[in-house]
């Protein structure tokens, strides 16, 4: 199977998918491997709520480790692939996960292409 999507992250994810403790790092890789298979029928979409406005966005949770996955698909096309931005990986915690991804959609929705591509980018360094 060909992968369909292009994963890329939020710098600030990154950071945290970095941070990982190694135990929980394979979990994570193992469903960023599906993500560049499968990501449009990932799980859970999520909605605008009052803290947080993340209607188009998905949720992945890995319950046995305690962490949420927050991202959205793209209609971008890089080389035939949809474009997947992980906003933010983080513990479970009642909402903190949600209002640090809204904040970084709405810094994303900001950005024009070029900068976003040149940010995205530099994160994978």
């Amino acid at each position: 199977m060909d992968k369909r999507f292009d994963v890329r992250f939020h710098p600030d994810a990154w950071k945290e998918y970095k941070g990982l403790d190694n135990s929980i790092i394979e979990l994570v890789d193992k469903v960023i491997d599906k993500l560049e298979y499968r990501a449009e029928t990932t799980l859970k979409n999520l909605s605008n709520l009052n803290e947080s406005k993340l209607a188009g966005c998905k949720e992945l949770k890995l319950r046995d480790a305690g962490i949420r996955i927050v991202f959205r698909v793209t209609s971008e096309i890089v080389e035939f692939l949809r474009v997947v931005y992980i906003y933010t990986i983080e513990r479970r915690n009642d909402g903190l996960v949600f209002k640090i991804a809204d904040k970084r959609n709405k810094d994303l929705k900001t950005l024009n292409k070029v900068e976003l591509k040149k940010r995205s980018n530099e994160s994978e360094k």
